[in-house]
């Protein structure tokens, strides 16, 4: 047997359906060796197997048949496997507290699959029991505000059967009390800070941080993810979260963007912008600079129907094309349906302006997110950079001269692929290697 290769990175990206093994070098700082990725690696992912090492190791094989025996310095993992993060969120008012922990949960790749404001109830907790969440995210509370409704809520999680790790970031000033009951229940506690300290002021990137660690600790633990610990020398991140990471990264070098991602089951949308100063000055809500939305409706194979449906002429069953597509129909199936799902996507991601009338007159606003200083849009993801013509599916997601009051990319904005599928695992390295390495990966898979 040949001797094995000694290189910086293997990232394991564990899909629902497929794991996508990528090897690595030249990261380092100070390298010596050029900067590339030297090949990727496929295979099935094996949650139903009961261990996703199968998966791995398969994909693994899959990459050495290319490259030769690795020996990598570090080996790090994201992964939406097993549902992906599963979370419940909390606060005190639905559009100030409440929003906040929802952006930052979707921020760090959870899914949110319950969120409450006001004080729990009965119905709320069973609610809770249902999610079976991994994560649960308390806030409520400005700083120097209401500090009863997030100790209440604290004493009532009590009451649910399980234990999943709780992170508090609400009011300071109620943290050591609401702390202190869930760890007298047994419940693992990760404060951080308030995700809405003020009016109008949201503070997302601490929480995301905490969250990111959290999963890492909870995958561990997870059915079916026991092992993936054992293969993984580093972090292991939610792979949504990964992804915007990553695009967080891209924008700081190139600008203000958009990154898509049509799934199986669902759609991403991901931005990184502050907008533009003409809708910012009549802007109604706070955003963060950096959002994620995910919709549960859209997809290539879960949700197909969904899709469907929302085709004009309505579609048909026969264009329900499998998780893996084949044929040319069943891949002109998936183009269509991808094509839909990122237009709606994103139309739901975006913000509108309204119009509100005052004894002053007419005035406009906007509300939501303005996507019109978002001057590149680039596709991730199996649908978009392993589908044929990606670039002409995401043309329908800029502004069309129809779309007056959508605050939608403009139409003259670039669209772009990350033709090397690299983006998640950029993310994953970025706490590890150089950020001036991973943009330049980043740069290379999409054009730029």
């Amino acid at each position: 047997m040949s001797e094995a290769l000694r290189i910086d990175a293997l990232v394991a990206e564990i899909g629902s359906t497929t794991t996508v093994l990528s090897a690595f070098d030249g990261l380092a700082e100070g390298a010596v060796r050029p900067l590339k990725l030297l090949g990727q690696g496929f295979a099935p992912t094996s949650v139903a197997a009961g261990d996703v090492g199968i998966g791995v190791a398969a994909a693994r094989a899959s990459l050495e048949k290319i490259t030769g025996p690795l020996d990598p310095e570090v080996t790090l993992a994201t992964s939406s496997a097993a549902g992906g993060l599963r979370m419940t969120v909390h606060g005190l008012t639905a559009k100030m507290t409440a929003m906040a922990a929802r952006e930052a949960a979707l921020g760090a790749g959870g899914v949110v699959e319950y969120q409450t404001a006001g004080r729990l109830n009965d119905h709320d907790l069973e609610a809770i029991d249902r999610a079976r969440p991994g994560l649960i995210l308390l806030a409520g509370g400005v700083e120097g505000g209401d500090s009863d409704v997030v100790v209440y809520n604290a004493r009532r999680l009590k009451e649910i059967a399980a234990r999943p790790i709780v992170i508090y970031a609400g009011n300071s000033a109620a943290a050591d009390e609401a702390r202190a009951t869930l760890e007298a229940a047994r419940f693992r506690v990760r404060v951080t800070s308030n995700v809405y300290p003020s009016v109008d002021e949201l503070d997302i990137v601490p929480a995301r941080h905490a969250i990111h660690d959290a999963f890492e600790e909870h995958i561990t633990h997870a059915p079916g993810m026991e092992r993936i610990g054992e293969f993984v020398t580093g972090a292991i991140l939610p792979t949504p979260g990964a992804v915007l990471v990553a695009a967080e990264l891209l924008a700081e070098a190139i600008g203000d963007l958009l990154v898509i991602d049509v799934g199986g089951a669902t759609t991403d949308v991901h931005s990184i912008t502050d907008g533009s100063p003409e809708y910012s000055a009549i802007a109604t809500d706070p955003q963060p600079h950096a959002k994620r939305t995910v919709e549960g409706d859209l997809g290539t194979y879960v949700s197909a129907r969904h899709v469907l449906e929302l085709m004009t002429p309505v579609g048909q069953a026969h264009l329900l094309p499998p998780a893996i597509p084949g044929t040319p129909d069943e891949i002109a199936a998936a183009v269509e349906l991808t094509r839909v799902a990122a237009r709606v996507g994103v139309e739901r991601h975006a913000g509108r302006l309204s119009h509100l009338y005052t004894p002053k007159g007419r005035q406009t606003v906007a509300r939501g997110r303005d996507l019109t200083a978002c001057r590149l849009v680039i596709g991730t993801g199996g649908a978009l950079t392993r589908l044929p013509d990606g670039e002409e599916m995401l043309d329908g997601v800029r502004a069309r001269a129809s779309d007056t009051d959508r605050l939608l990319p403009p139409a003259a904005a670039r669209i772009l692929l990350d033709r090397h599928y690299v983006f998640a695992a950029c993310g994953a390295l970025a706490s590890r290697f150089p950020a001036e390495a991973i943009v330049a990966l980043m740069r290379a898979s999409v054009g730029v």
